[in-house]
Protein backbone atom coordinates (compact mmCIF):
# COMPACT_ATOMS: atom_id res chain seq x y z
CA UNK A 1 0.00 0.00 0.00
CA UNK A 2 1.69 3.18 -1.12
CA UNK A 3 2.42 5.40 1.61
CA UNK A 4 2.30 3.02 4.41
CA UNK A 5 5.84 1.76 5.54
CA UNK A 6 6.96 -1.63 5.69
CA UNK A 7 7.72 -3.57 8.63
CA UNK A 8 9.75 -6.27 6.75
CA UNK A 9 13.29 -6.28 6.15
CA UNK A 10 15.40 -8.43 4.26
CA UNK A 11 19.02 -8.98 5.22
CA UNK A 12 21.60 -11.13 3.16
CA UNK A 13 25.13 -12.03 5.61
CA UNK A 14 27.06 -13.81 2.54
CA UNK A 15 28.84 -15.28 5.19
CA UNK A 16 30.66 -12.38 6.63
CA UNK A 17 29.86 -8.70 8.26
CA UNK A 18 27.81 -7.57 11.23
CA UNK A 19 24.45 -6.04 10.29
CA UNK A 20 22.92 -10.10 10.69
CA UNK A 21 24.45 -10.68 14.05
CA UNK A 22 23.66 -6.98 15.05
CA UNK A 23 19.81 -7.37 14.04
CA UNK A 24 19.73 -10.83 16.10
CA UNK A 25 21.57 -9.05 18.98
CA UNK A 26 19.72 -6.00 19.33
CA UNK A 27 16.00 -8.00 18.75
CA UNK A 28 16.36 -10.66 21.70
CA UNK A 29 17.98 -7.46 23.76
CA UNK A 30 14.97 -5.92 23.50
CA UNK A 31 12.79 -8.62 24.74
CA UNK A 32 14.15 -8.46 28.01
CA UNK A 33 13.05 -4.95 27.99
CA UNK A 34 9.11 -5.69 26.74
CA UNK A 35 6.42 -6.11 28.95
CA UNK A 36 6.58 -9.89 30.78
CA UNK A 37 3.63 -12.17 28.84
CA UNK A 38 1.86 -15.35 28.99
CA UNK A 39 2.58 -15.55 25.24
CA UNK A 40 5.37 -18.17 24.78
CA UNK A 41 8.52 -16.50 22.43
CA UNK A 42 9.45 -19.45 19.71
CA UNK A 43 13.06 -20.52 18.73
CA UNK A 44 12.47 -23.05 15.84
CA UNK A 45 15.84 -24.47 14.59
CA UNK A 46 17.28 -27.99 13.05
CA UNK A 47 20.26 -27.43 14.97
CA UNK A 48 20.74 -25.02 18.16
CA UNK A 49 23.58 -24.64 20.07
CA UNK A 50 25.32 -21.75 22.53
CA UNK A 51 27.61 -18.99 21.33
CA UNK A 52 28.10 -15.46 22.11
CA UNK A 53 25.24 -13.80 21.68
CA UNK A 54 26.08 -9.79 23.55
CA UNK A 55 29.21 -8.39 23.92
CA UNK A 56 29.35 -6.95 27.29
CA UNK A 57 33.13 -6.01 27.49
CA UNK A 58 32.20 -2.57 28.42
CA UNK A 59 29.03 -3.61 30.76
CA UNK A 60 26.29 -2.26 28.71
CA UNK A 61 24.14 -4.84 28.97
CA UNK A 62 25.21 -5.12 32.75
CA UNK A 63 21.33 -3.88 33.97
CA UNK A 64 19.80 -6.82 31.77
CA UNK A 65 22.20 -9.21 33.08
CA UNK A 66 22.85 -7.96 36.79
CA UNK A 67 24.55 -11.79 37.69
CA UNK A 68 26.58 -11.52 35.15
CA UNK A 69 27.79 -7.97 35.21
CA UNK A 70 31.88 -8.63 35.17
CA UNK A 71 31.21 -11.17 32.13
CA UNK A 72 32.81 -10.08 28.72
CA UNK A 73 29.91 -11.76 27.26
CA UNK A 74 26.51 -13.58 27.58
CA UNK A 75 26.22 -16.60 26.39
CA UNK A 76 23.00 -17.15 24.10
CA UNK A 77 21.36 -19.82 26.68
CA UNK A 78 22.54 -17.22 29.41
CA UNK A 79 19.93 -15.05 27.39
CA UNK A 80 17.55 -17.51 27.19
CA UNK A 81 17.24 -18.67 31.23
CA UNK A 82 17.10 -14.85 31.64
CA UNK A 83 14.33 -14.41 29.27
CA UNK A 84 12.36 -17.42 30.58
CA UNK A 85 12.20 -15.24 34.00
CA UNK A 86 9.45 -12.54 31.78
CA UNK A 87 8.13 -15.20 29.49
CA UNK A 88 7.46 -18.73 28.40
CA UNK A 89 10.35 -19.87 25.77
CA UNK A 90 9.84 -23.30 23.48
CA UNK A 91 12.25 -24.49 21.33
CA UNK A 92 11.95 -26.52 18.54
CA UNK A 93 14.69 -28.65 17.19
CA UNK A 94 15.76 -32.15 15.92
CA UNK A 95 17.50 -34.12 18.18
CA UNK A 96 20.53 -34.14 16.64
CA UNK A 97 24.09 -34.28 19.11
CA UNK A 98 24.34 -30.76 18.74
CA UNK A 99 21.07 -29.62 19.75
CA UNK A 100 20.64 -32.50 22.54
CA UNK A 101 24.05 -31.43 23.80
CA UNK A 102 22.47 -27.43 24.10
CA UNK A 103 18.85 -28.50 25.75
CA UNK A 104 20.77 -30.64 28.02
CA UNK A 105 23.36 -28.01 29.40
CA UNK A 106 22.38 -27.05 33.54
CA UNK A 107 22.02 -23.19 32.36
CA UNK A 108 19.04 -24.50 29.62
CA UNK A 109 17.87 -27.71 31.64
CA UNK A 110 17.09 -25.27 35.01
CA UNK A 111 15.92 -22.33 33.73
CA UNK A 112 12.58 -21.48 34.96
CA UNK A 113 10.29 -21.31 31.92
CA UNK A 114 12.27 -23.16 28.45
CA UNK A 115 10.46 -26.03 26.97
CA UNK A 116 11.62 -28.00 24.55
CA UNK A 117 10.38 -30.35 21.62
CA UNK A 118 12.00 -32.52 19.02
CA UNK A 119 10.85 -32.52 15.90
CA UNK A 120 11.29 -35.61 13.16
CA UNK A 121 14.32 -35.17 10.91
CA UNK A 122 12.91 -33.26 8.06
CA UNK A 123 12.23 -30.43 10.14
CA UNK A 124 13.46 -26.86 8.34
CA UNK A 125 11.83 -24.66 9.69
CA UNK A 126 13.94 -21.99 11.22
CA UNK A 127 12.39 -18.59 12.93
CA UNK A 128 12.32 -16.58 15.72
CA UNK A 129 8.75 -15.85 16.83
CA UNK A 130 7.36 -12.92 19.28
CA UNK A 131 4.41 -10.98 19.70
CA UNK A 132 6.73 -8.24 18.89
CA UNK A 133 8.60 -9.33 16.05
CA UNK A 134 9.41 -12.47 13.70
CA UNK A 135 12.58 -13.54 11.92
CA UNK A 136 12.85 -16.45 9.84
CA UNK A 137 14.90 -17.73 6.94
CA UNK A 138 17.18 -19.71 6.28
CA UNK A 139 19.75 -18.73 9.67
CA UNK A 140 19.92 -22.01 12.23
CA UNK A 141 20.21 -20.81 15.69
CA UNK A 142 24.05 -21.60 15.93
CA UNK A 143 26.96 -19.74 16.28
CA UNK A 144 28.02 -20.72 12.05
CA UNK A 145 24.00 -19.47 11.57
CA UNK A 146 24.35 -16.15 13.26
CA UNK A 147 28.37 -15.57 12.21
CA UNK A 148 29.49 -17.68 9.58
CA UNK A 149 27.39 -19.09 6.80
CA UNK A 150 25.59 -16.79 4.46
CA UNK A 151 22.24 -16.35 5.36
CA UNK A 152 19.17 -14.89 4.29
CA UNK A 153 16.44 -13.92 6.61
CA UNK A 154 13.08 -11.43 7.14
CA UNK A 155 12.69 -9.40 9.99
CA UNK A 156 8.62 -8.71 10.77
CA UNK A 157 7.72 -6.00 13.43
CA UNK A 158 4.56 -5.89 14.83
CA UNK A 159 4.50 -1.79 14.70
CA UNK A 160 2.09 -1.99 11.84
CA UNK A 161 -0.69 -3.88 10.14
CA UNK A 162 1.22 -6.01 7.75
CA UNK A 163 3.71 -6.69 10.56
CA UNK A 164 1.12 -7.69 13.11
CA UNK A 165 -0.82 -10.38 10.84
CA UNK A 166 2.57 -12.01 9.45
CA UNK A 167 3.19 -12.59 13.69
CA UNK A 168 -0.21 -13.78 14.30
CA UNK A 169 -0.34 -15.95 11.11
CA UNK A 170 2.86 -17.80 12.26
CA UNK A 171 1.71 -17.84 15.81
CA UNK A 172 -1.31 -20.43 14.71
CA UNK A 173 1.50 -22.17 12.39
CA UNK A 174 3.72 -22.55 15.47
CA UNK A 175 1.56 -23.59 18.44
CA UNK A 176 -0.44 -25.98 15.86
CA UNK A 177 2.94 -27.37 15.21
CA UNK A 178 4.41 -27.41 18.99
CA UNK A 179 0.94 -28.87 19.78
CA UNK A 180 2.07 -32.06 17.39
CA UNK A 181 5.28 -32.56 19.13
CA UNK A 182 5.44 -34.58 21.98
Amino acid sequence: MEGTPSTNRDIWSHGSGTQLPDLIFSCLATLLLAPEGSKPIYFSSPWVSDFALLNNRFRQFSSLFPELDSRAEVRFGEFLATASLRMPVRIITVANDVSKNFVNTPVVRQAPAIDVRFAPEEHHEKGILTPWFYVEGSMNVTYHGVYIRGEKITYHAANAREGREKIARAYLEYDRYWGSLR
